[in-house]
């Protein structure tokens, strides 16, 4: 007997699509209502009762399927000196782990690391939105992953989109890479304003303000006392986390000496296309122009 089944990854997908509320509230009606073989009546009856769960329950008062509630670090409550968890303020927020766009991307066979970094970049992004930020170790536990995963999907989210996934470690500048901070201070030493720091690297005027300060307050330190202090002696004067202060003094001892000249790109605000000076006048990506800024520093 000759096999005509094709082997369609997509229909895999199917009964994933359809382990719903509106699946399950079609099959209680007809249980209930002996509704059989009318399939667009069962429809019309499910959409009107979500419906009404939606306009009579407010969102953030249940869960829908494939939502979880967790506990994060306050956006409020940036961590000073020697803070532990135990004293820092938290909330609890609702985020999509998974979501009927997800499903759909996976069903079109998209590549898996492009969807978990849009899944990261949106979880993040809701727990920025609901007054909370997720951190390295905590988006990895939602994900299923490991905490290298995370910081991988976030540097390869940053470079496809020219955006930053806003995790606590990024917000509250406590990460354990200088990545982003590296990126700003090498710009800023390199003559770029502000503004086109901003439309560069997808950092809010307030964050690429914040990582400035700090570089300027580790220069004005160094000055003072005359040395390069020790990791510990930087974290108590300037009243911020150990790992932070220890990534200040790298960046001081890497770009303090630099001299303030751009590199050969042409920065015109605000539009998404850019002239680069090697593509002869032809208009790039953001993510491109990015992508050159970053060689260009290295």
């Amino acid at each position: 007997m000759i096999n005509n089944c094709h082997n369609n990854a997509a229909q895999h997908y199917e009964p994933v699509k359809k382990q719903t509320y509106h699946t399950r509230l079609k099959q209680l009606l007809k249980e209930e209502l002996n509704i059989y073989g009318k399939p667009k009546v069962l429809d019309l009856l499910a959409e009107v009762i979500e419906r009404l769960n939606e306009e009579n329950y407010p969102k953030n008062e249940y869960m829908r399927l494939g939502q979880v509630r967790v506990v994060v670090p306050s956006l409020r409550d940036r961590p000073s000196f020697g803070q532990k968890i135990e004293d820092t303020e938290l909330v609890t927020v609702t985020l999509d782990i998974l979501t009927s766009e997800d499903m759909e991307r996976y069903a079109r066979g998209g590549a898996h690391v492009k969807i978990q970094q849009e899944r990261l970049a949106r979880i993040a992004n809701q727990a920025k939105a609901q007054g909370g930020l997720l951190s390295q170790p905590m988006a990895g536990h939602l994900l299923g992953v490991r905490q290298d995963c995370v910081s991988k999907y976030a540097v390869g989210y940053r470079k496809r989109t020219g955006k930053v996934i806003p995790l606590r470690g990024v917000v509250h500048d406590i990460g354990r890479s200088t990545t982003h901070k590296e990126w700003i201070i090498n710009l800023y030493q390199r003559g770029y304003t502000e503004a086109e720091i901003v439309w560069i690297t997808g950092h809010t005027i307030q964050s690429i303000g914040k990582y400035l300060k700090r570089y300027k307050q580790m220069e004005v330190l160094i000055e003072e006392i005359g040395e390069i202090p020790i990791i510990d002696k930087a974290a108590r004067l300037l009243n911020i986390s150990k790992w932070s202060a220890r990534e200040y003094l790298i960046l001081y001892r890497r770009y303090h000496n630099v001299v303030k000249q751009k590199g050969k790109f042409f920065i015109r605000l605000p539009t998404v296309y850019e002239q680069h000076f090697c593509n002869q006048g032809r208009p790039v990506r953001i993510s491109k122009v990015v992508d050159s800024v970053m060689r260009e520093l290295q």
